[in-house]
């Protein structure tokens, strides 16, 4: 059982890396983006998949640990979150259970963290796809009139709709 429970504890210190590592990626990521650096931009979401990859490979290595643990202990697998085998430790090393508790408590933070970034990085795209919308609406001529725009002549135009900077001519 001990020897289980090292390797559980080894596989979360690796997770820690992956996920910390995926935070520099989606960090990166938003300065890509924020910079229109599309060559950039097209790497880093390379880096970022192969990271995500890596991440489902040791988390599957912690899935079968787990598994293991399930039957040592005559618990059932659905049973055996981490929260709760930290809890289990506690009665039987609570030194190691602090490590456990440590070590994901960080691991939560981290994942928030990338899920925050990744959050603020969608919606920096999305304002990014409604900017390039809206002026291709006034370059083609078929953005509706705002309010508050002005004609050629500087008067606010209201209901009307609006001179375009580019001309039509054939």
């Amino acid at each position: 059982m001990e020897k289980i429970l090292i390797e559980l504890f080894q596989l979360l210190q690796v997770l820690f890396g992956q996920h910390r590592q995926l935070l520099e990626i989606v960090r990166a990521e938003r300065e890509h983006l924020v910079q229109v650096d599309h060559h950039a931009i097209q790497k880093v979401i390379g880096r970022k998949q192969n990271a995500i990859e890596e991440i489902g490979k040791t988390e599957s290595q912690r899935i079968k640990l787990v598994n293991q643990l399930s039957q040592v202990w005559g618990k059932p697998l659905a049973e055996l979150t981490l929260p709760k085998i930290i809890i289990e430790l506690q009665g039987l090393d609570p030194k190691m259970s602090e490590q456990f508790r440590s070590t994901f408590n960080a691991l939560t933070v981290l994942i928030q963290r990338i899920s925050e970034q990744n959050r603020d990085n969608q919606k920096l795209l999305n304002r990014s796809i409604e900017n390039i919308a809206e002026l291709k609406g006034n370059i083609l001529g078929s953005s509706p009139a705002r309010a508050g725009t002005y004609s050629q002549q500087g008067h606010r135009v209201a209901g009307h709709s609006a001179r375009h900077l580019i001309s039509r001519e054939a």
